[in-house]
């Protein structure tokens, strides 16, 4: 118990990349808003030295030197791993990272170690995003308890031959950006440079078929609202990222379109684009590197704006949008005109989003569900 005689939860050792700025990584994101906000379960964070601290009830843990790239280098898997078999194991280890086979040698390499010096405390882990291929994932699976971000996953994992009652669906979280202000739209509809309604993809060029789906579905979309602009946001996160921007912009321009189109790169105030645009298209089929709903739809869904999202995906689990069949530019402009042009339909998806985000989305209620499993662990 503490001070005030309410009982403490378990001290929970969180593993994952460095939990510090900048704040554009989703499985960091899905840890600092998890930790800030538990209420029973007392987390440790693995942090750089001299970051400010989460909340008084988060530890920092100062393992990392410096903040590195979205996948940490051999160096820093070290110290992770060094931290692990001879730091203060607390009573329960929380791993947050998509399975691969580094990682996941290493934590069992980490857990057996602390088995010789008497560590017994349970083990979780989340499946942060998906891997490039399910064939034999249940090599890199080690957690007691595995926690997965979407019922998709949970069953493409089921589908790999991990048993169902080590798998625990718990979606990711986000809380809702602060509504922008007008000035900071205003800097959103400067950097587009474009008066009306906004069509925005805020997805990447090339990982997946969204951006492709999208270029081929403009002459459509913009044909039938013909004073909105198309507006790509994507943050290069390969080097052959400009390659793929470069052989759209190609298709664009001799599609007729290009001149209403815009490629505004890695967007310093995502909310106040968002805030400007009246749909948000994400028709991506292929989420490797990203959480299972990523973060811009979770501030789109706070914002309540309007979405038509990728179907037969980990996507569905953002109810309240629209959905179209991946890669199909036709049904895409299709389902998003037919929504654009009903005030109604518009309306109820922005209402219905908000309390989407608000009952399931929502970190303290996200967290509320991870204090319960860790309770049960402990238990």
């Amino acid at each position: 118990m503490n001070d005030k005689g309410t009982v403490q939860g378990p001290r929970v050792l969180f593993v994952s990349k460095p939990i510090a700025p900048p704040w554009h990584d989703g499985s960091k994101n899905l840890v600092r808003d998890v930790a800030s906000h538990l209420t029973s379960a007392r987390p440790t964070v693995m942090t750089l030295p001299g970051t400010a601290p989460l909340s008084p009830r988060v530890t920092m843990d100062p393992v990392y030197a410096v903040a590195g790239s979205f996948a940490p280098g051999l160096a820093a898997n070290a110290r992770v791993l060094r931290r692990l078999c001879f730091g203060d194991p607390l009573d329960l280890w929380h791993f947050v990272f998509a399975p691969n086979p580094a990682s996941s040698s290493a934590a069992r390499i980490a857990r057996q170690t602390r088995r010789l010096t008497g560590f017994r405390g349970p083990v979780v882990q989340t499946i942060a995003s998906a891997p490039r291929e399910f064939e034999g994932i249940g090599r890199w699976i080690f957690g007691d308890k595995v926690i997965v971000l979407s019922e998709w996953m949970r069953g493409r994992l089921l589908a790999s031959g991990l048993d169902a009652s080590r798998l625990v669906v718990i979606p990711p979280c986000a809380a809702a950006p602060e509504p922008p202000s007008a000035e900071r739209r205003a800097a959103a509809r400067k950097l587009i440079d474009a008066d009306g309604p906004v069509l925005l993809y805020p997805g990447d060029y090339e990982v997946s078929r969204g951006a492709q789906t999208v270029a081929e579905a403009a002459t459509a979309l913009l044909e039938g609202i013909p004073d909105a602009t198309l507006v790509f946001a994507c943050r290069p996160k390969t080097p052959r990222a400009h390659e793929a921007r470069r052989v759209l912009e190609a298709a664009l321009l001799q599609s007729g379109v290009a001149e209403r189109v815009r490629h505004v790169g890695e967007v310093n105030d995502m909310a106040a684009l968002m805030a400007e645009s009246a749909l948000v298209l994400f028709p991506v089929d292929d989420l490797y590197g990203k959480v299972d709903v990523p973060l811009v739809l979770l501030e789109a869904l706070a914002l309540g704006i309007p979405m038509v999202l990728a179907s037969e995906g980990p996507l569905e689990a953002v109810s309240t949008a629209r959905f179209s069949e991946p890669g199909d530019a036709a049904a895409l402009a299709e389902t998003a005109l037919d929504l654009y042009r009903s005030p109604e339909q518009m309306s109820a998806q922005r209402e219905a989003g908000r309390a989407l985000h608000a009952g399931r989305f929502a970190p303290p209620v996200v967290a509320a569900e991870y204090d319960a499993l860790y309770a049960s662990l402990a238990s």
